[in-house]
């Protein structure tokens, strides 16, 4: 007697595959995109799968918050490295990094979040402010007094936040217009 195949069971998924399949949704689509039949479907799990790890699509958003706050303070850390090198260096790698497209994708999506969701919003703003300061002690340390060097941060602070925004609407910096306007605000 030919046994019949026992039924295939859905794989078990982690925490973390929620929560980076939560996160991948939201930069791709926003926000409003994340919902849990969509992510059981993209994830090819049932429902009982989300509900084992979460009670709702709250809890959910709430470990992807704790997930991205996690990956700021690492990349905080990050920026501790970028002290170290000189100052020119530091404001051009900073600028690289701004024109990665991965980067703009998900500071966007981040942005976008940080409206209705307090926690996020707390992060992006103290991630804001550390790499306001790196740039203006970056400026300070290439010469400038202390109000020259908080001005042409701001200037690079904003023009960043804007690139972002403008992305796909604007021309994309290329490196080498990058490292123009550092010049532009580097020069005394």
């Amino acid at each position: 007697m030919a046994s019949t195949p026992a039924p295939k069971r859905s794989p078990r998924l982690s925490v973390d595959q929620w929560t980076q399949a939560a996160l991948d949704l939201l930069v791709s689509e926003g926000v409003s995109a994340v919902k849990i039949s969509r992510l059981c479907d993209q994830l090819q799990v049932t429902k009982g799968s989300f509900y084992w790890h979460f009670a709702d699509l709250a809890e959910l958003m709430t470990a992807v918050a704790e997930r991205w706050c996690g990956q700021q303070n690492d990349a905080a850390r990050g920026l501790d490295l970028v002290e170290s090198i000189p100052a020119q260096q530091r404001l051009e790698q900073m600028s690289a990094i701004l024109i990665e497209h991965r980067s703009w994708s998900v500071e966007r999506a981040i942005r976008d979040w940080a409206r209705t969701e307090p926690r996020v919003a707390e992060a992006v703003r103290a991630l804001d402010r550390r790499i306001m300061q790196l740039v203006q002690d970056a400026l300070t340390d290439v010469g400038f007094d202390a109000e020259q060097a908080r001005l042409r941060a701001g200037t690079l602070v904003y023009a960043g936040i804007g690139f972002v925004h403008g992305r796909d609407s604007l021309p994309t910096p290329t490196p080498e217009e990058m490292h123009a306007i550092i010049a532009l605000l580097t020069q005394p």
